[in-house]
C-alpha cells in the first residue's frame, strides 16, 4: 500500500479506538468508581516518519490508559458499602490472583465471607474477612467489627476487629489493565496504603470519574477529524487513479 494511504489509515483505525474508549466511558458513567479510560495515539508526524520506508506504518500506535484520579462520593446508607478516601485500592482473590478494585458494594456470601458483587472474597489484611451477621461497622482504618452496625453506636471500646480490609497502593495506577466487573490487574508491586494517607467511608460510594458531557465533546472531536481523514483519503486516492490514467495515455 502507498505509505501516505497507510498513514491516512492508520490514523482513521487511532479515530476508532479513540471512540470506543469514549463509549466504553458512557456506558459506564453510572458505574460505581469506574475509571475513565484514554486511548492515546502517535501523532500524525511521527507515523509518517515511521512509514517513510518501503514497509508503510497500517498499524495505529494506540495505548489506553486509565485516569486513575478519584471520583466524587454519595452515600447509600448500606453497612457493606464502602468508599475509599485518598490514593488506595481493595485487593480481591480471584481465579486468576488478586485483583484490585475501587468498587466497594461488598455483599456476605453464603459462607460469611465479605465478598464483592459477583462473589470474589475481599481481602484483609490477615486475609478473608468473615462475619457472623449482616450488620457490621467499619471504621475509616478499615476494621471491621461484625454486627454491631445494629446498635448504630460504632464498636464498643476493647471489642475485636473481625478483619481490617487491606487497601494498597500503586506508583502507576493509570497503567492498570481493566479486567471487568470494575476489576483491575496490577500495574507493578502492590504496595499496602501508608498509616494515614486513606481512609474509608462506610454507607458511601464512589462515583465514576466520567463527565458525560466532556466525553460527548471528545466523540464529536473524533467524529470530525476521522471525517476528515476520510475526505483526504478519497483525494489522494482520486488524484493517484487520475495520474495512473494520464501516464497510460502518454
Amino acid at each position: 500500500m502507498n505509505e501516505i494511504l497507510g498513514v491516512l489509515v492508520s490514523s482513521m483505525q487511532a479515530d476508532m479506538a479513540r471512540a470506543e474508549r469514549v463509549a466504553t466511558n458512557l456506558a459506564n458513567v453510572q458505574t460505581p468508581a469506574y475509571k475513565r479510560e484514554i486511548a492515546t495515539v502517535t501523532t500524525f508526524a511521527a507515523e509518517f516518519e515511521a512509514a517513510s520506508g518501503v514497509q508503510a506504518a497500517t498499524s495505529p500506535a494506540v495505548s489506553v490508559h486509565l485516569d486513575a484520579r478519584p471520583g466524587t462520593l454519595r452515600t447509600t446508607g448500606q453497612s457493606l458499602d464502602v468508599a475509599i478516601v485518598g490514593d488506595g485500592w481493595f485487593e480481591v482473590a480471584t481465579d486468576s490472583g488478586p485483583a484490585y478494585t475501587r468498587k466497594g458494594n461488598f455483599r456476605l456470601d453464603a459462607g460469611g465471607r465479605l465478598v464483592t458483587q459477583e462473589g470474589s472474597p475481599v481481602m484483609g489484611t490477615g486475609g478473608e474477612i468473615l462475619l457472623a451477621r449482616g450488620a457490621a461497622v467499619i471504621d475509616t482504618a478499615g476494621r471491621v467489627f461484625d454486627g454491631q452496625a445494629a446498635q448504630g453506636m460504632g464498636a464498643p471500646h476493647g471489642s475485636a476487629p473481625a478483619g481490617q480490609i487491606k487497601v494498597v497502593q500503586f506508583e502507576r495506577a493509570s497503567a492498570m489493565q481493566p479486567l471487568g466487573n470494575g476489576l483491575y490487574a496490577a500495574a507493578g508491586e502492590a504496595v499496602p496504603a501508608r498509616e494515614g494517607a486513606v481512609q474509608l467511608q462506610q454507607g458511601a460510594l464512589e462515583n465514576a470519574n466520567v463527565s458525560q458531557l466532556q466525553e460527548m465533546v471528545r466523540l464529536m472531536e473524533t467524529v470530525r477529524h476521522f471525517e476528515s481523514l476520510q475526505r483526504v483519503t478519497v483525494g489522494y486516492d482520486e488524484m493517484l487513479a487520475t495520474s495512473i490514467r494520464k501516464l497510460g495515455e502518454a
